[in-house]
């Protein structure tokens, strides 16, 4: 494992694709989405109220955090939140390959198992060092061959499964989806997150309040952590295969139930009308456009496509607020003594 190679080094993403993601505005926009649904019920009032202010509560008018005393939360529409905002990133990284004539990135057809050829980029990074023992621990499980066998070739199979997938709503859907195999992929694949201006292995990793723009270079797509784990090109293939349990999903619901699942479209994507097993008329993304955005996405950082009136500073505060010391609430909020607050790496839930 001396000589593991990076995925950017095998499977790159397309210059165009990789550098839009890279970009800080569309690392705080991950960050930001994933942390307030993520936090939102252990936030003190005054945080939620402050987050508010700044237009980021998760969902639109009605709350929909996505865990609830770090349990999914399966019947709040979370989940299509989680689903709907991912197809639409993946969408925009298919424009471009599009636009560029290339090939867009293919989805896996099933959870690569150990073994495969190692310059496909898909081979499992070595773990590393690091004072928390439980985590490292952890890792560990998570890279092995028998937790492949034991796990997620069973969920690889589950979330394809025509009887199984026909009994969930597609809020449920997403958030078993979210807090199961797609976390565990992440942390699976994940290599040891490194310093982009010195090269050196960051054991704790970035920290969730350092908005050092050092942390914006393409090289820091660690995909353990929101702020960079869309850089990978791993990313994409797990995200594809999540996506593609979304139509599953509809046509074990079109043969069991042929007129509770209807389709739409929602700002150009793909998606469905709320019935019996769709709960939400509006999936949330991101916060609405504002009637005149045009004082938003200044200091040359906006996003294209769907976020683009995203400001970067507004999205830094959210974030500054999520991780504020609140004294023995901070604590408990990043089950860690560690300070500064680590970025989650998808191991609650």
């Amino acid at each position: 494992m001396v000589d593991f190679k990076e995925p950017r080094e095998l499977i790159p993403l397309l210059p165009a694709a990789r550098d839009m993601l890279a970009s800080e505005a569309h690392r705080l926009h991950h960050a930001a989405w994933h942390d307030v649904r993520g936090q939102w019920q252990d936030l003190s009032d005054g945080k939620r109220n402050a987050i508010r202010h700044l237009g980021w509560q998760p969902g639109h008018g009605i709350e929909r955090p996505a865990l609830s005393r770090g349990s999914p939360i399966v019947d709040n529409g979370s989940g299509e939140d989680f689903l709907f905002m991912h197809r639409q990133m993946i969408g925009a990284v298919r424009a471009l390959y599009d636009q560029a004539g290339e090939t867009p990135i293919a989805s896996w057809r099933a959870i690569p198992a150990p073994g495969g050829p190692q310059d496909d980029g898909f081979e499992i990074p070595p773990n590393w060092s690091q004072p928390d023992e439980p985590t490292r621990r952890r890792l560990e499980a998570l890279k092995s061959d028998t937790f492949f066998w034991t796990a997620m070739r069973g969920w690889d199979r589950q979330f394809k499964n025509a009887a199984y997938l026909s009994g969930l709503s597609l809020g449920a859907l997403g958030s078993i989806l979210e807090f199961t195999v797609h976390n565990d992929m992440h942390m699976r694949w994940s290599s040891a997150p490194r310093d982009p201006a010195s090269g050196d292995v960051v054991p704790d990793g970035r920290s969730a309040t350092d908005f050092d723009p050092r942390w914006s270079h393409p090289g820091y797509d660690f995909l353990g952590e929101f702020y960079s784990s869309h850089v990978n090109p791993v990313f994409w293939r797990l995200h594809g295969w999540v996506d593609d349990r979304i139509d599953d999903w509809f046509a074990a619901h079109e043969a069991a139930h042929p007129v509770d699942v209807e389709r739409t479209t929602i700002d150009g994507i793909d998606w469905f009308k709320p019935g019996r097993w769709v709960s939400s008329q509006e999936p949330w993304a991101s916060p609405k456009a504002p009637a005149d955005s045009t004082h938003h996405g200044h200091h040359g950082h906006s996003p294209s496509g769907p976020h683009a009136h995203l400001d970067p500073e507004e999205m830094k505060k959210v974030i500054s607020i999520l991780y504020a010391d609140e004294g023995p609430k901070l604590l408990a909020l990043n089950r860690s003594l560690r300070a500064p607050p680590r970025a989650t790496w998808f191991l609650e839930g």
